[in-house]
Protein backbone atom coordinates (compact mmCIF):
# COMPACT_ATOMS: atom_id res chain seq x y z
CA UNK A 1 0.00 0.00 0.00
CA UNK A 2 1.01 3.73 -0.17
CA UNK A 3 1.02 6.05 2.49
CA UNK A 4 0.67 9.66 2.12
CA UNK A 5 3.06 11.62 4.88
CA UNK A 6 1.46 14.51 6.04
CA UNK A 7 4.56 15.27 8.92
CA UNK A 8 7.41 14.33 10.15
CA UNK A 9 8.39 15.16 13.98
CA UNK A 10 12.58 14.56 14.28
CA UNK A 11 13.63 13.50 18.27
CA UNK A 12 16.65 14.82 19.48
CA UNK A 13 17.89 11.01 20.17
CA UNK A 14 17.53 10.55 16.13
CA UNK A 15 14.25 8.90 16.10
CA UNK A 16 11.31 10.48 13.82
CA UNK A 17 7.57 9.94 14.74
CA UNK A 18 5.86 9.97 11.17
CA UNK A 19 2.42 11.42 10.72
CA UNK A 20 0.29 10.10 7.96
CA UNK A 21 -2.99 10.23 5.59
CA UNK A 22 -5.47 7.04 5.76
CA UNK A 23 -8.30 7.15 2.92
CA UNK A 24 -11.32 5.17 3.64
CA UNK A 25 -10.63 2.79 1.14
CA UNK A 26 -7.37 2.07 2.72
CA UNK A 27 -8.76 1.73 6.11
CA UNK A 28 -11.47 -0.82 4.88
CA UNK A 29 -9.24 -3.35 3.24
CA UNK A 30 -6.42 -3.50 5.64
CA UNK A 31 -5.95 -4.00 9.05
CA UNK A 32 -4.73 -0.35 9.85
CA UNK A 33 -7.38 0.73 11.78
CA UNK A 34 -6.59 -1.62 14.47
CA UNK A 35 -3.30 0.75 15.60
CA UNK A 36 -3.63 2.94 17.65
CA UNK A 37 -1.05 5.93 18.71
CA UNK A 38 2.16 4.60 20.05
CA UNK A 39 2.11 1.33 17.92
CA UNK A 40 5.23 0.27 16.42
CA UNK A 41 5.09 -0.30 12.67
CA UNK A 42 8.15 -1.01 9.86
CA UNK A 43 8.23 1.04 6.73
CA UNK A 44 10.47 0.51 4.05
CA UNK A 45 11.09 3.28 1.84
CA UNK A 46 11.19 3.58 -1.46
CA UNK A 47 13.88 4.02 -3.86
CA UNK A 48 12.95 7.76 -4.72
CA UNK A 49 13.81 8.70 -1.04
CA UNK A 50 17.83 6.89 -1.54
CA UNK A 51 17.65 9.30 -4.74
CA UNK A 52 16.63 12.44 -2.77
CA UNK A 53 18.73 11.69 0.03
CA UNK A 54 21.66 11.65 -2.44
CA UNK A 55 20.79 15.06 -4.62
CA UNK A 56 20.82 16.49 -1.07
CA UNK A 57 24.35 15.77 -0.21
CA UNK A 58 24.57 13.18 1.89
CA UNK A 59 27.66 11.26 1.64
CA UNK A 60 28.29 8.03 0.03
CA UNK A 61 28.33 5.31 2.21
CA UNK A 62 26.75 6.83 5.06
CA UNK A 63 23.26 6.68 4.72
CA UNK A 64 20.51 9.28 6.71
CA UNK A 65 18.71 7.15 9.92
CA UNK A 66 15.68 6.00 8.73
CA UNK A 67 16.32 5.48 5.08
Amino acid sequence: MSLTVNRVVDGADGSAVVHINLIPHTLQHTNLHTLQAGHTVNLEVDLIARYVQRMLGASPGHEAQGL
